[in-house]
């Protein structure tokens, strides 16, 4: 049985899931026992800014863990409610018991800090190059230079849906 104090949360909508994701994962890894893998906006599919399904992104983060890892690991896709003052209480009901969050967002911090719930800070790595919001675009332009900012299992799962046609097919219908 895991103890509460080996349990971390990680929330993003890791779309995709990126180097910089994976690095934060093996950092808490490295210091806690099990990481909980929240993906918010779980309801959120198809547009410019949320491509992939949370089906999708369980699926891309699974193909981007070793096996050893996957062990520590667990994904929960957690759908938004749009009210700040239930959203720790809605994410809790979704979640196994954990002792801190993670994050640098900082309404996510407050919220949580103010649920009395330990947060901690993320370090970053090569922020503008793992970014989200970066690869997404590289992929709707069809730029191969994507590939290098996730990891291996990603970029094939991406693939192998057809994501890279889907995200042109978005970026020209907004």
């Amino acid at each position: 049985m895991i103890k509460l104090a080996d349990r971390a949360l990680f929330i993003g909508r890791f779309q995709p899931f990126h180097h910089g994701h994976l690095a934060v994962v093996e950092s808490l890894l490295a210091k806690h026992q099990e990481v909980i893998i929240a993906i918010g906006s779980a309801e959120c599919c198809s547009a410019d800014d949320n491509p992939f399904s949370a089906g999708e992104r369980v699926e891309i983060i699974r193909a981007s863990l070793l096996p050893e890892q996957l062990m520590r690991v667990i994904i929960i896709p957690v759908r938004d409610i749009n009210n700040n003052s239930l959203w720790v209480s809605h994410l809790k009901s979704y979640v196994p018991e954990f002792s801190v969050v993670y994050t640098n967002n900082k309404l996510v911090s407050m919220l949580f800090l103010k649920a009395g719930i330990k947060v901690d800070g993320i370090s970053y790595v090569d922020r503008g190059l793992n970014e989200g919001k970066v690869i997404r675009k590289l992929m709707s332009m069809g730029d191969d230079k994507w590939k290098k900012h996730v990891p291996c299992g990603a970029h094939k799962f991406i693939l192998s849906i057809n994501g890279i046609e889907r995200m042109k097919a978005i970026s020209e219908r907004e």
